[in-house]
């Protein structure tokens, strides 16, 4: 009688292994350069966005704080792309809007503008128009009327691309 032992090969030949971990790290390779591009693509997004909502945030302070005043007591040129705003409010309160150019910010403040209130904003323009709506003035006392424009610019990786938003809004006190 003969003793046969039958060997079974259970597991994985050096070949075999040495296969696999190369697919694998091909695999893990092309994931990584979707995830990273990906990661890219949604910071871009982030930062366009925040962009946007800065320039749309400034707008709509001010707005508010119109139609809540008693009058414009300062306003700079509608040539101006680095404007400032004083109004009056109705506690007699001087509401004060200025845009540094320099630094590309909004300050906002009572009495001084020294609060931040965006940052990125290449350009804030005010204009103030008559009680007819159209004509433009910067006589205070003649003022019903206020435009505000806002520009940002979002970088693309051509360049840059400017977006501007703008509202008009009526004192309510007049």
């Amino acid at each position: 009688m003969k003793n046969s032992k039958k060997t079974s090969s259970r597991g994985f030949s050096l070949l075999e292994l040495i296969v696999s971990t190369a697919m694998l790290a091909a695999l893990t390779t092309s994931c990584m350069v979707i995830v990273r591009t990906s990661y890219t693509a949604w910071n871009r997004h982030e930062d366009d966005h925040s962009q946007r909502q800065a320039g749309l945030a400034v707008l709509k302070h001010v707005v508010r704080q119109i139609r809540q005043v008693k009058a414009v007591t300062a306003i700079s040129l509608a040539s101006d792309n680095s404007g400032s705003l004083t109004l009056l409010d109705t506690e007699g309160n001087q509401l004060v809007w200025e845009h540094d150019a320099s630094s590309k910010e909004v300050l906002f403040g009572i009495s001084a503008a020294t609060n931040v209130l965006a940052t990125g904003i290449e350009e804030l323009n005010f204009i103030g128009f008559k009680v007819d709506g159209t004509t433009q003035t910067t006589e205070v006392g003649l003022i019903h009327s206020v435009q505000c424009t806002t520009k940002v610019n979002l970088t693309r990786p051509v360049g840059t691309d400017a977006i501007t938003a703008s509202s008009r809004v009526w004192i309510r006190s007049w």
